[in-house]
């Protein structure tokens, strides 16, 4: 799905981080902050689309029909529901996307295409229910392959913390790179 990201795995002995100059380790970590923004920006919208297919496929179970301009004018409630924790929200990044997250959007529209959506109120449940099933099953893999790209930037980070800790590079080091 994500060759750049399956690349880095490839070319990276990442057991030999103690042997690569420290700007070496900047570099990857700032190539891996990049993947895990275009990970997490399609995962967002995966989870986008789950969220309306779920919300109209809940409001069916329930004997509710709603229009799609209704479902419309519900979305801010729909897609708050998978709001988590309570904390201070992260600060918006500019980051620009690497060029692999518009092959995942491309991906997702073939599972569920945002026009289908403009639609939903047509579609009967078993096609909700195929459609969610898809869009979930999607997501799940964007996940699993963004909780891989965190441990890395975790190894990542972890040396370069190590070499400050230790000595062996400083805060002057930084500042003069």
């Amino acid at each position: 799905m994500i060759t750049e990201l399956d690349e880095l795995l490839l070319t990276n002995d990442l057991g030999s981080l103690s042997t690569r100059p420290i700007h070496d380790l900047r570099a990857l970590r700032e190539q891996l902050g990049e993947i895990e923004a275009g990970l997490s920006f399609a995962r967002r919208m995966a989870q986008g689309r789950l969220d309306i297919v779920l919300a109209e496929f809940h409001s069916r179970l329930q004997g509710r029909a709603e229009t799609a301009q209704e479902l419309v004018g519900r979305l801010p409630e729909v897609l708050s529901g998978q709001v988590r924790g309570t904390g201070q929200p992260r600060a918006v990044r500019d980051v620009e996307f690497p060029p692999f997250t518009e092959q995942i959007l491309g991906e997702l529209d073939q599972l569920l295409h945002p026009t289908e959506l403009t639609g939903i109120d047509d579609l009967g449940v078993d096609d909700l229910d195929a459609a969610a099933q898809r869009v979930s099953a999607f997501e799940r893999s964007l996940s699993a392959k963004r909780s891989e790209v965190h441990r890395l930037i975790d190894e990542v980070q972890e040396e370069i913390i190590g070499r400050y800790r230790n000595g062996s590079v400083s805060v002057d080091d930084l500042l003069q790179g």
